[in-house]
């Protein structure tokens, strides 16, 4: 088992009876989960941090609920709610801003997770873990942000272009098909989602409501019926055991028809508030410092080398063909200056929500290799170990057919948690080989944005690199730089690790020739996309 964490604020130090071991070990096999968490021995400052500042939300959305009278403000203020609510998880320990903290851009917000374990531990613990094993439940992918997300599209295939756009995830698997709403789908996954927030039953996040101190003011906001339910004596401790639910009994919480229509269909009503919270100005404000450069297009507000970097953005970084700034891409070669007042959009979100291989190696730092025997409760999570690939879209496409949604018996699980990924529509299966690899483009707003200066980042859909310079650095150089193993000296500076997986990787990127000067004006340009800028 893993001994001996300690954190000092924005410092990782791994210490061992022997020697001390690199953040990127197999499986991050030094780090003891379980003692950075409240209550640890070694609990980490940035999950205090975010404990608190997720309370003082809490908070602060009751204290608003009685000037909340409009229906937008209602269904945000509801949302935020949600979204900070931590008795929406088996064991009352976890709510979604513990993954998405917003003073880290709405993802994950301890900067020693970011540099070993990626993912946000899940709200189950591993009391039987051995060797390897992480000490919690623990999900395969970096929390992705959930500011600017209600702005993805539902998922369609472009026949002509031979792609597809919208949804939300890395995977796509949030399709908006069901409810219309991509960020509300992608809301229903995390709380019955085993390695996460781990409820055994949608029913479950729709019982905990009902006792909770928002209850009126959902009724208020959905109906006085949005808890009309007669629950099963047993409802409170089946709630309070961790999913999944067996194959058996896929539906735990036992309801008759009408009960469980009704527990449905405000699971869809809570998914809906916490997306109108996520469009909110709270969440995606459209208030960085570019933002005001558009705004003010006759001022001088970008920096010499904010300005640079947003030429070489659309120009010879090519950054713009999927992480559309509101302008043209000039190309690797292209010539032409570009100023605010000349962009076609003033509000881009920095994304073209299509899907991308860029070519990255394993992460083999994800503790997700090593869940791979049975916990206290029998499940595994993970029984290929290392030899588990990720092809993101592709996998999302080559699943199961989802299961049509029969609200008479319940929402079925494929919907909403993976590794059960389904795929919405039959046609789309023959397009999985041409998207194994792929996962979706994100924004990059408020991609820099952090707690404190020396708080560090994770990025790309499974947290390999570690800073915005690493990134550049890789998209620039992933080609022109000689392979080596993982761990070799040079790593990520003179060296890159082959790809995980070779099939469809995006070959406009790799060797685009930017100098160390041009990497760095990139990185200043993507600094000036965080949200809360104030004018001098």
């Amino acid at each position: 088992m893993r001994k001996g964490f300690f954190i000092a604020v924005g410092t990782l130090i791994l210490t061992t009876a022997v020697s001390a071991q690199p953040a990127a070990s197999r499986c991050s096999s030094s780090v003891d989960i379980a003692s950075l968490l409240p209550g640890g021995a070694n609990e980490d400052p940035d999950v205090a941090a975010t404990i608190a500042e997720t309370e003082a939300n809490f908070a602060a959305a009751l204290a608003q609920v009685p000037s909340a009278q409009d229906l937008s403000s209602q269904m945000q203020v509801l949302g935020k709610l949600a979204l900070n609510d931590q008795s929406l998880s088996v064991n009352n320990n976890l709510a979604c801003t513990f993954c998405h903290r917003p003073s880290a851009g709405f993802t994950n917000g301890s900067s020693v997770f970011n540099q070993t374990i990626v993912a946000s531990p899940g709200s189950v613990p591993i009391t039987n873990a051995t060797g390897d094993g992480p000490n919690s439940r623990i999900a395969p992918r970096k929390p992705q942000t959930y500011g600017y997300a209600p702005f993805a599209p539902i998922l369609t295939y472009n026949a002509t272009q031979g792609d597809f756009y919208g949804g939300n995830f890395w995977d796509m698997r949030a399709t908006g098909i069901r409810l219309n709403n991509p960020a509300a789908e992608q809301a229903q996954g995390p709380p019955v989602n085993p390695l996460e927030h781990g409820f055994i039953d949608t029913a479950c996040a729709v019982y905990r409501l009902s006792l909770g101190p928002y209850r009126a003011f959902f009724e208020q906001v959905w109906g006085a019926n949005s808890f009309a339910i007669t629950w099963p004596l047993d409802v409170a401790t089946v709630c309070s055991t961790p999913g999944p639910a067996p194959a058996s009994d896929p539906f735990p919480v036992h309801l008759n028809a009408v009960d469980r229509a009704i527990a449905n269909t405000t699971f869809d009503h809570l998914a809906m508030a916490m997306a109108a919270y996520e469009a909110s100005p709270e969440v995606s404000a459209f208030s960085s410092k570019f933002d005001f450069a558009l705004a003010n297009p006759h001022q001088r507000v970008l920096s010499t080398d904010e300005q640079a970097g947003w030429e070489l953005f659309r120009g010879k970084g090519t950054c713009n063909s999927c992480h559309l700034d509101g302008t043209e891409n000039r190309g690797k070669k292209g010539r032409g200056n570009i100023t605010p007042a000349a962009a076609t959009n003033r509000a881009p979100i920095f994304t073209d929500f299509t899907s991308s291989n860029l070519g990255l190696p394993k992460n083999v730092a994800l503790p997700y290799y090593c869940e791979t025997t049975p916990d206290q409760f029998g499940f595994t999570a993970n029984a290929e170990g290392l030899a588990y690939l990720d092809k993101g879209v592709g996998g999302m496409l080559g699943g199961p057919q989802c299961p049509t949604t029969d609200h008479g018996h319940g929402i079925p699980a494929q919907l909403t948690s993976p590794p059960a990924n389904c795929n919405p529509n039959a046609s789309w299966a023959a397009f999985a080989p041409q998207f194994d690899g792929k996962f979706r483009v994100p924004t990059l707003r408020n991609v820099d944005k952090r707690p404190y200066p020396t708080f560090v980042k994770a990025y790309m859909h499974h947290g390999y690199l570690k800073s915005l310079k690493e990134v550049v650095h890789f998209y620039n150089t992933r080609d022109a730089l000689p392979s080596c193993p993982q761990g070799s000296p040079g790593e990520k500076v003179t060296c890159w690790p082959p790809s995980e997986i070779e099939a469809n990787k995006d070959t406009t990127i790799g060797s685009l020739g930017l100098s160390e000067q041009e990497e760095h004006q990139i990185v200043e340009f993507m600094k000036a996309l965080t949200d809360g800028f104030t004018p001098p």
